[in-house]
């Protein structure tokens, strides 16, 4: 109890975010591409059953919460499922890009389940690899660092994702059972090793809080939310944040094709991009340290609409011009790698919080909110996107051009409506977040306080 968590663990944890990532970079960013012009799937079932996944993943990530919560073992609560989950994903993963050679309702059967069975089984991993964090240390400068780490080199893998088509290409080519069942296979070897090194070297430092085993209810899991005033805060602020940077991210692709008429730069766009947001994951601890926690929460929120703002003066008076474009959506993605890290630090803080004032430490349903709130708003991203696409007339047969009322909806949708649901975040968050550095130290030293005054899980001393 509140031994000083040392490098080889941060590193080892955060190295565990890398083949997770690049995994999921494919799966998860080019799965409609590969179902669309590989196996020929219909868009109108695709987006059916997009929608039914994400109702199906609302329930799954509580379940997977709750079962993390009740999970006793030498290994602890979180590392079990971190390499089960890493397992399971790796293989689904290499069959969801697999063509047994089914055609007609066979074919849509198996995309479907294959899928299901994707999204189930990455619920397994991502739950339970965030829910640790609080779990690894009680010290709140550790946090910031183990909150950066596997932002960081998850984003590296990012890099890797840009050239995804490349690699597609360079492995056999978008065909069956080609270059995306290869490229498959190869991130689902990496995924298991960096998992396999991750458990092997990240081990949860906060003893558990006695309690019994509770049975998995949709009920339970809001309650649990629910009494914890400060993660509902979170919520609210979370789901805005990850709708605004899905928005950019859903539309940014169309942007470049039909705005500035330049697809070869997209590539180009999102390495930068990804940089930009590793400058804000990595500066997260240390201008935390040097500036206070409060004030790097409140800049995070404002240096995204700054960014928007000159995203939007650039393509008003310059055109787009890419160099003066990037340059200003490179500060907006500072600010979001910031937010990304503050979301984690915020989720942890919650858990602390919800023990020290209810006496209940819910790592799993906690941070299961943070891909459940990821997903939902993935899944708004889309329907407005789609909305607006449609309002103007442009999509399947009219994909092929823009019209002027097609353009300024693009527009809107890539660098106006994001900074305007940043906005509503920081709201919330100056309306309703307590958790400000000095009552987080307040929780920490009586958590700690309560602990050594108490019996460990083992029936020692703590």
């Amino acid at each position: 109890m509140g031994k000083k968590l040392s490098w080889k663990s941060k590193f080892g944890y955060g190295f565990g975010a890398f083949g997770k990532s690049m995994s999921y970079g494919l799966a998860n960013g080019f799965i409609s591409m590969y179902f669309v012009s590989v196996l020929g799937l219909r868009t109108e079932f695709l987006a059916a059953m997009f929608f039914a996944a994400r109702i199906w993943d609302g329930v799954n990530d509580l379940l997977m919460g709750t079962i993390i919560d009740n999970t006793k073992s030498k290994f602890g609560k979180f590392r079990p499922w971190v390499l089960s989950g890493a397992l399971t994903n790796a293989l689904v993963t290499i069959g969801l890009f697999w063509q047994p050679g089914l055609k007609g309702a066979a074919l849509y059967v198996f995309a479907t389940v294959m899928y299901l069975l994707w999204d189930a089984s990455y619920t397994m991993i991502d739950v339970s690899y965030w829910s640790m964090i609080p779990a690894l240390t009680l010290d709140s400068k550790e946090r910031d660092q183990v909150s950066m780490l596997p932002r960081i080199i998850g984003g590296a893998a990012g890099i890797i994702g840009a050239f995804t088509m490349q690699i597609v290409d360079k492995l056999g080519g978008p065909v069956i059972n080609g270059g995306y069942l290869r490229y498959a296979m190869i991130t689902s070897a990496v995924y298991v090793v960096t998992s396999v090194v991750c458990v092997m070297t990240a081990k949860e430092n906060v003893e558990p809080v006695k309690k019994e085993k509770e049975s998995f209810s949709l009920v339970k899991a809001a309650r649990i939310l629910f009494t914890n005033d400060q993660t509902l805060v979170i919520v609210g602020i979370m789901i805005l944040f990850n709708l605004a940077i899905n928005l950019t991210n859903a539309v940014s692709p169309f942007y470049f094709a039909f705005v500035i008429e330049d697809k070869n730069m997209y590539s180009m766009f999102s390495i930068l991009l990804g940089a930009a947001q590793a400058i804000g994951l990595f500066g997260f601890p240390f201008f935390s340290k040097w500036f206070g926690r409060n004030k790097v929460y409140v800049f995070s929120f404002i240096l995204p609409c700054f960014g928007y703002l000159l995203m939007f003066l650039v393509n008003a008076l310059l055109g787009g011009s890419f160099p003066f474009f990037a340059a200003a959506a490179c500060v907006m993605s500072i600010g979001f790698g910031s937010m990304n890290v503050m979301q984690n630090v915020m989720l942890a803080d919650a858990v602390d919080y919800g023990e020290w004032k209810n006496g209940q430490r819910n790592e799993g349903i906690i941070f299961s909110t943070l891909t459940f709130l990821s997903k939902i708003a993935a899944a708004l991203s889309s329907m407005i996107t789609m909305v607006g696409f449609s309002i103007v007339n442009f999509g399947g047969e009219n994909a092929t051009t823009a019209t002027d009322e097609a353009v300024r909806c693009i527009k809107i949708i890539m660098f106006v409506l994001p900074p305007l649901i940043v906005i509503g975040a920081l709201l919330i968050y100056l309306k309703g977040f307590k958790l400000k550095p000095d009552l987080v130290k307040r929780i920490s030293d009586d958590i700690k306080s309560r602990r050594q005054e108490q019996p460990s899980a083992d029936g020692q001393n703590a």
